[in-house]
């Protein structure tokens, strides 16, 4: 074969992918149960530039138009496995890219060119900075978005989904297979439901880590599966939306040892909260109206979104 037949031919082009949130099944994701999430109208976008010699230059933006990561490097480095770069982000990016070449059956990009992405929403919120750069770059070179982050991160990958959804899915992981079936989910209640920022990030890794698949008894996974349709069938019921959030958190709770977050942090809270994602940090969804936010405000707790704001039309 010709070698310059398997380079990636590098055009001007530009993408955007979805962030998310994980409504329900969090941890029990990675064994195969059902689990609702929802993307988000808060994105991230990629322009690629092509150059006339052998750099790629990355610049990613925060949502507030900060730059939170910058490196550049020589496209003859990704083909050079003693060259993982000086940053975290950088050796990840590395990772990513080498990847996706790789699936697409590639040997390296044909020229260098200018990255640059830009974000709705903080890269340290848990949104989805990752999986919507992972979602990103598949696009760009047309390889799986799965595969690329399986291997490269981990993980359900119920994110991936999120990323090029035009609604909420209810997600099946499938030993690696995943299934994905859009529905609608519009909750007439939705004024009355906020997401909140709990002030610290947590890692997906360590979160994943944490989850002992031999905790989920067979009785608990079916009561898990049922939580979409749960979800679902109180889309008109405040009251009774509250208590499936309630038995929500509570299987979860006994299910990886950890109190949920209502009895740790907000015991006194009159509504319902229930984690996302994995429990500890990121964003809690939270019912009440604005005059009940107050309360999270006096605890320091400023970062909040209105449903409407951020959740994705279906």
């Amino acid at each position: 074969m010709n070698p310059e037949a398997s380079l990636f031919l590098v055009k001007k082009a530009s993408f955007s992918a979805h962030g998310k949130f994980l409504l329900t099944g969090e941890y029990a994701v990675l064994d195969n149960v059902d689990a609702l999430a929802i993307p988000l109208k808060l994105d991230q976008r990629l322009e690629i530039d092509p150059r006339t010699d052998e750099l790629i230059t990355w610049t990613s933006y925060n949502a507030d138009g900060s730059i939170w990561y910058e490196d550049s490097f020589l496209i003859s480095q990704l083909t050079d496995v003693r060259f993982k770069g000086d940053k975290e982000v950088t050796k990840k990016l590395v990772q990513i890219l080498r990847t996706a070449l790789k699936l697409i059956e590639a040997t390296n990009f044909d020229q260098g060119f200018d990255a640059v992405t830009r974000l709705d929403f903080d890269y340290q919120s848990g949104m989805g900075t990752s999986s919507t750069l992972i979602s990103m770059v598949a696009q760009w070179l047309g390889c799986d978005a799965y595969a690329l982050q399986f291997e490269c991160f981990g993980g359900s990958g119920y994110d991936i989904a999120c990323a090029q959804a035009n609604s909420p899915v209810v997600y099946n992981y499938n030993d690696g297979q995943p299934q994905e079936v859009p529905i609608s989910y519009e909750p007439s209640f939705k004024d009355q439901l906020y997401f909140i920022y709990l002030n610290q990030k947590q890692n997906s890794r360590d979160s994943i880590a944490s989850f002992d698949p031999q905790h989920l008894t067979d009785e608990n996974r079916e009561r898990l599966n049922e939580m979409p349709k749960k979800f679902l069938e109180t889309e008109d019921d405040l009251e009774a939306f509250q208590e499936v959030i309630e038995k929500h958190e509570q299987i979860i709770g006994e299910l990886i040892g950890v109190e949920p977050v209502k009895l740790r942090l907000f015991p006194d809270y009159k509504g319902a909260i229930k984690s996302l994602g994995g429990w500890g940090g990121d964003f809690v969804l939270v019912t009440g109206d604005e005059e009940a936010m107050k309360y999270f405000q006096e605890k320091g707790y400023q970062t909040m979104y209105r449903w409407k704001e951020v959740v994705l039309d279906s």
